[in-house]
């Protein structure tokens, strides 16, 4: 499994835009991913090594 394939949990406290994997430091791009009815998990990829991470974050989708 390569790095990119495997989603790492993260806890975000103030700011989190250095790569824990590569040590990129100018932030993430984001994907989506739907996790139920009218929900979206949002990862962080980066654009570096294309390590992803988890935030534990969701949107909520419109009606």
């Amino acid at each position: 499994m390569s790095v990119a394939e495997k989603i790492k949990p993260i806890t975000v406290e103030s700011e989190f835009r250095i790569c824990t994997v590569c040590g990129y430091d100018m932030g993430f791009h984001v994907s989506f991913q739907k996790t139920a009815k009218k929900k979206m998990k949002l990862i962080l990829i980066c654009p570096q090594c294309g390590a992803r991470f988890d935030p534990g974050w969701t949107i909520d989708l419109p009606e």
